[in-house]
């Protein structure tokens, strides 16, 4: 396993050399991309010149955010599908490896097995466009209260239900997001993780339930930094993982609202400091982040 740096995850936005500069100095090894600032930064110059910044590194470049709605009409999924092919060309120029999506908690287009159907074809043909570039598919869920409000049909809310859904997948290239959060307040069990093989994990993030807040409660605004001990131990979910194989990304996760007072900073920091605790007290060794800043990289301008 290795630290991920996810600035989505950790609710921090900031210019890309900035961020590539706290990935650096709190040593992380991978690093997942803002896809529209990439092709925005493309648009302005080329897509060599928007990846300048981290070619410069040896950060493995990880996953990027699917800006597709699987809930929506034909015509508009059908416009987003089209569009993904040249995203993902682009994804490949810039060396990384996955895509994200979340399926929906709950929809109003139809009950769960004609929905499931439709989710089955929707993720096989997002997946093709990705397997033909080499690219992997990380599928997660929203496990938090009033994620299916407003909608007629529950779908996916647990890890069990999502498991099912990547085993009917055809494609080789998809696998699960393992997000602790979501597993805590969804009810998810430890023997869960265990049981799914480890090709078929894309990406691993931990982050805990804000003291107080009942796990059937809880809203996405009520993630913070994952903790070392807590309802659903960290260190027995790395231990899990360890167990069965797992070698690829983990990093932390937090709500950017509960750390609204705090600096970028701050945030990376600590989620690194408890991520390296966790993986070391599950054994895993982990390398020494540099001791000083880095600094080769230029300010970048502002653009208005």
């Amino acid at each position: 396993m290795y630290k991920n740096f996810s600035p989505g995850a950790l609710g921090i936005t900031g210019r890309q050399s900035e961020l590539i500069e706290l990935a650096l100095t709190y040593g992380f090894r991978g690093f997942d991309i803002d896809m529209a600032d990439m092709r925005r930064r493309s648009s302005r110059s080329t897509p060599d010149e928007a990846y300048k910044y981290l070619r410069a590194t040896d950060l493995q470049i990880g996953g990027f955010d699917l800006d597709i709605d699987l809930d929506a009409d034909d015509d508009v999924y059908k416009t987003q599908l089209a569009a993904l092919h040249p995203t993902a060309d682009l994804a490949v120029q810039w060396k990384a490896s996955h895509a994200f999506i979340d399926v929906p908690a709950a929809t109003d287009r139809a009950a769960y097995p004609e929905y499931f159907e439709v989710m089955r074809a929707r993720l096989t043909q997002i997946a093709e466009v990705l397997g033909a570039r080499k690219l992997r598919l990380g599928i997660g869920f929203d496990g938090t209260r009033g994620a299916t409000e407003g909608k007629e049909f529950p779908f996916i809310t647990n890890p069990e239900g999502l498991i099912a859904l990547v085993k009917a997948l055809p494609a080789e290239n998809v696998g699960l997001i393992i997000d602790s959060f979501h597993w805590l307040v969804a009810g998810g069990t430890l023997d869960q993780v265990a049981a799914v093989s480890p090709e078929k994990i894309v990406t691993v993030r931990l982050g805990s339930l804000g003291q107080g807040v009942a796990a059937a409660e809880a809203t996405d605004a009520d993630r913070v930094l994952p903790v070392l001990e807590g309802p659903l131990s960290h260190v027995a979910i790395v231990l899990k993982l360890k167990g069965i194989g797992y070698e690829g990304p983990i990093g932390p996760s937090a709500s950017g609202l509960q750390y609204k007072d705090e600096t970028r900073e701050f945030i990376v920091s600590s989620g690194q400091e408890i991520i390296d605790a966790i993986l070391t007290q599950a054994g895993i060794a982990v390398p020494p982040r540099p001791c000083e800043l880095v600094s080769q990289y230029p300010d970048e301008p502002v653009v208005v």
